[in-house]
C-alpha cells in the first residue's frame, strides 16, 4: 500500500533537502542505514514516542514484511529485526502497511488487506509480551467493516484511536481518498468512529498523528491545487468538536510525495517518508527534520519511571490516573508493564494535575505537578513504590476509666465473616501490632472475659495512603448487681450510714460515698470481675472494712455487714499497729489504721477511751510491762499530736498479764497476744 493508493507524480530527485523558515535555515536529513537502504524500500515509517524505536515495512516483488529498529546506546540505529507473528502472512496476497507503536512502544497497529476482490483493509494490532511480538488480533467493529481502514493510530493516553477510511470524491478522482475518523475508547470497548469536522477532511487526508499534546494534529493529504501531490498539514485543535485551518508545512512540502508523519514527545524534530519518481529501491526513504518553533506541537513533560514493590522490590502492574484536581475527573489513564513495572504519562501544558498510582492489592500514591508554566520539553524520572501490607497500632481500652486492657483481638474478613490468621504482636499491656493485606475489608474485634466485645470495620478496598496508622477501641466493662445490708450487731435493727467503696482492682483514687436506706439497704452496680474495699463509718459504732471480690465466678453478690455499737467498756481491737522490735517507735506501716482509729475518735468526741498495749510472753514480766506502756503511750502521742484532746485518751500497758489467745506459747498465738486494743471507758449520750 504505501504511497500505492495514490497516483504518481512527477517529481525531482534529490539527496538533501533545504529549507528556509523565518529567517533561518533548517535541513531535513535522511537516516542512514540500516533505516535507509539503497538495496531496500522503507515504506510507511513510524518512530516511537520516545524517538528509540522504529517499524517500517520493507517490500519486495514477493514479499512485504514489517520489521523495527532499536536505537542504541552509542546512538546507532540497531539492525532491522522482522516482526515474525506479522509477516506469517508472508506475501502480497496479504498487504501489510501503516504501522504505528503506542505510547511505549509495547503494541503495534497497523493496517492488513487479504488481496481478493471480496476484502478490504482492516486494522490489527499486535502485543508485546515477554520480548515477543503476540499473533495479530483483529479489531472488531466498529473500528472495522465499512469500508478500507487503514492508518491506525491510537493517542499517547490510549483514549482515542484516529485512523483512516475510504471514500470516493470526483474532485480527487485521480486519487484514492481517506477521511480521518476517530473512535474514543469507553469502560468496555471502542465508540461508534467519527469523522473529523472540517476543516480536517477537506481533502483526502491520512495517517493522522496526534501529538502527545493533545491539541496538534500531523497528518498527509492531498488537497488544493494538488500540484505538489502529496503533502504534510498540521492542525490545531481548539475545542472538542472544533479545529483551525490546517496549515501546511511549506518547509518541507515540495515537488516530493511527504507522508507518514511522526513526532516524538520532544516536538522538535518531524520524521516522514519521501518519495520519489523511479520505481527502484530508492523510491522510498525516511527523513529527519528539525521543526522550527511556529509548527512544533505545545510543550508536554514527560513523567517515567518503575513502579515496584516496596518489600520485595519486583515490579508491579498499577493503574496510573492522570486527574485534575478541582474536579477530580480522571483525564487519562496508563498502567505500568506487569514485567518491568515501566509506566510512562503525559502532561499537557497549562492545567494542574494529580497523579494517582495504585494496584488492587496495593497503596495508593499521589503526586502533584503544575504544569501551567511550562515552556521547555522536560522528562522526570519519578520511581514509585507501593507496598501490600499495612500495619495497625490497636490501642484497647476500659471506657470508664482509660486504662489500657490485656484484650484478645479477632481479625475477621467481612467477605466471608470468618476469623483470619495474621501477624498480631503485643506491644504492651492493651496495645497490639497487627500486619493486614490491603485490598480486603476487615472487622478488628476485641474480648476480654469481664466487658462487652467491640469491634470496628476496617476497609482496605479503597484508597490506601499510609503503610502505618493508629486506632483505638475502646471496651465498656460489664456491671453486676450489688446488695449492702447494715445493720446492729445487737438488735438487728437497720443503720443508716454512709458507705465508702474503693475499687482495688483498677487503684481507683476516687472513692465512692454512698448513703443507704433508712433500712440500711444500698444497691449499687459495681464492676465485673474486680475486688473492692467496702468500709463503713457510723457514728456511734466501730468502724467495718471488709474485701469484695467478684473475680471469681460463684462470687457472692451480697454484704450482710453487722456493726458493733460503741458502749461503755466494749473492746476494739485494732490491726496493723506494729513497732520496731524491742521498740516502743511505732512502724510506718501503721498509720493507715492509726489515721482510721483518728477518724473514729473524731466523729465520736463523746467518747473516753483507754489505749492498751499488751505483749507476748517471751522475756521478763517487768520489761514487757515497761514496753507495752512506752507503746500505748507513742499511739496516744500520734492521736494528740494531730488534734485529738488530751483528756480523750488514756494510754496503759499491761505487758503479758492479759493474753487474749490461749495457751500463750504457741507462736500463732503469741503473735495474735501483741496487740494494741481501744476501750471504751465512758460515753456520753
Amino acid at each position: 500500500m504505501g504511497l500505492k493508493i495514490f497516483t504518481k507524480k512527477n517529481i525531482s530527485v534529490i539527496i538533501s533537502l533545504m529549507f528556509s523558515v523565518i529567517g533561518f535555515s533548517q535541513t531535513a536529513e535522511l537516516l542512514p542505514e540500516p533505516i535507509n537502504s539503497e538495496n531496500q524500500r522503507t515504506i510507511a515509517p513510524y518512530v516511537s514516542y520516545d524517538g528509540k524505536s522504529i517499524v517500517f515495512i520493507r517490500q519486495t516483488k514477493k514479499f512485504r514484511h514489517m520489521f523495527e529498529c532499536k536505537k542504541q546506546a552509542d546512538g546507532k540505529w540497531s539492525l532491522p529485526v522482522p516482526i515474525n507473528s506479522v509477516n506469517v502472512y508472508d506475501s502480497l496476497d496479504y498487504f501489510i502497511d501503516a504501522p504505528t507503536y503506542n505510547h511505549d512502544a509495547t503494541v503495534i497497529y497497523f493496517s492488513m488487506l487479504h488481496d481478493d476482490r471480496h476484502a478490504s483493509f482492516d486494522i490489527y494490532y499486535t502485543k508485546k509480551e515477554d520480548g515477543i511480538w503476540m499473533k495479530p488480533v483483529k479489531m472488531k467493529a466498529p473500528i472495522n467493516g465499512y469500508a478500507d481502514e487503514t492508518d491506525p493510530f491510537i493517542s499517547f493516553d490510549g483514549k482515542y484511536l484516529f485512523f483512516a477510511r475510504r471514500f470516493e470524491d470526483k474532485e480527487f478522482e485521480d486519487y484514492e481518498c481517506y477521511q480521518i475518523y476517530v473512535s474514543q475508547k469507553n469502560d468496555t470497548a471502542w465508540g461508534i468512529p467519527k469523522a473529523l469536522p472540517n476543516p480536517i477532511n477537506s481533502g483526502c487526508d491520512r495517517a493522522p498523528r496526534m501529538a502527545a499534546d493533545g491539541k496538534t494534529l500531523y497528518f498527509m493529504s492531498v488537497r488544493g491545487n494538488k500540484k505538489t501531490g502529496i503533502d504534510l498539514y498540521y492542525a490545531k485543535k481548539i475545542t472538542k468538536n472544533a479545529w483551525l485551518t490546517p496549515i501546511p508545512i511549506d518547509t518541507i512540502n515540495n515537488s516530493e510525495d511527504e507522508a507518514y508523519p511522526s513526532i516524538p514527545l520532544s516536538g522538535n524534530f518531524l520524521y516522514y517518508q519521501i518519495k520519489r519518481k523511479k520505481k527502484n529501491a530508492k523510491d522510498e526513504k525516511v527523513v529527519k527534520y528539525p521543526l522550527p518553533i511556529s509548527l512544533q506541537p505545545e510543550k508536554t513533560t514527560h513523567f517515567y519511571g518503575y513502579v515496584t514493590d516496596l518489600k520485595s522490590g519486583k515490579p508491579l502492574k498499577a493503574s496510573v490516573n492522570i486527574i485534575d484536581p478541582n474536579t477530580s475527573e480522571i483525564l487519562s489513564q496508563v498502567t505500568s508493564d506487569e514485567e518491568t513495572g515501566k509506566y510512562s504519562l503525559f502532561l499537557q501544558k497549562g492545567k494542574k494535575y494529580r497523579i494517582e498510582v495504585f494496584n488492587k492489592n496495593s497503596s495508593h500514591y499521589f503526586f502533584y505537578f503544575d504544569a501551567r508554566k511550562i515552556n521547555k520539553f522536560q522528562e522526570i524520572q519519578k520511581n514509585i513504590q507501593l507496598y501490600q501490607n499495612v500495619n495497625l497500632i490497636l490501642n484497647v481500652y476500659d471506657t470508664e476509666i482509660y486504662e489500657p486492657i490485656p484484650a484478645n483481638i479477632s481479625v475477621i474478613n467481612k467477605k466471608t465473616n470468618a476469623k483470619i490468621q495474621v501477624p498480631i504482636k503485643t506491644l504492651g499491656t492493651g496495645r497490639f501490632y497487627i500486619t493486614l493485606a490491603i485490598g480486603k475489608k476487615y472487622k478488628i474485634e476485641a474480648e476480654q472475659k469481664h466487658f462487652k466485645n467491640n469491634s470496628f470495620d476496617l476497609d482496605l478496598t479503597g484508597v490506601v495512603q499510609f503503610s502505618e496508622f493508629e486506632r483505638d477501641l475502646e471496651l465498656q466493662v460489664k456491671k453486676v448487681d450489688y446488695e449492702i445490708n447494715l445493720s446492729n450487731q445487737e438488735t438487728g435493727e437497720a443503720v443508716e450510714t454512709v458507705v465508702e467503696i474503693t475499687n482495688l482492682s483498677t487503684n481507683e483514687k476516687i472513692i465512692r460515698k454512698i448513703k443507704t436506706g433508712k433500712n440500711g439497704k444500698l444497691k449499687i452496680k459495681l464492676r465485673d470481675g474486680e475486688q473492692y474495699e467496702i468500709s463503713v463509718k457510723p457514728k456511734g459504732y466501730a468502724f467495718y472494712n471488709t474485701t469484695v471480690n467478684l473475680v471469681d465466678e460463684d462470687a457472692d453478690y451480697t454484704l450482710n455487714a453487722e456493726l458493733k455499737p460503741l458502749k461503755k467498756n466494749s473492746k476494739v481491737e485494732l490491726h496493723d499497729i506494729n513497732f520496731e522490735s524491742n521498740s516502743a517507735d511505732l512502724n510506718e506501716s501503721s498509720y493507715a489504721e492509726l489515721n482510721q482509729l483518728f477518724e473514729l475518735l473524731t466523729i465520736n468526741p463523746q467518747m473516753k477511751v483507754e489505749i492498751s498495749a499488751h505483749t507476748d510472753d517471751v522475756g521478763s514480766k517487768a520489761y514487757n510491762l515497761k514496753l507495752s506502756d512506752r507503746r500505748a503511750a507513742s499511739v496516744k502521742e500520734y492521736l494528740t499530736d494531730n488534734g485529738i484532746p488530751n483528756e480523750q485518751i488514756i494510754s496503759k500497758g499491761y505487758g503479758e498479764s492479759r493474753p487474749a489467745y490461749l495457751p500463750v506459747n504457741t507462736k500463732e498465738n503469741r503473735a495474735k497476744n501483741r496487740r494494741v486494743e481501744l476501750k471504751i471507758i465512758d460515753i456520753k449520750s
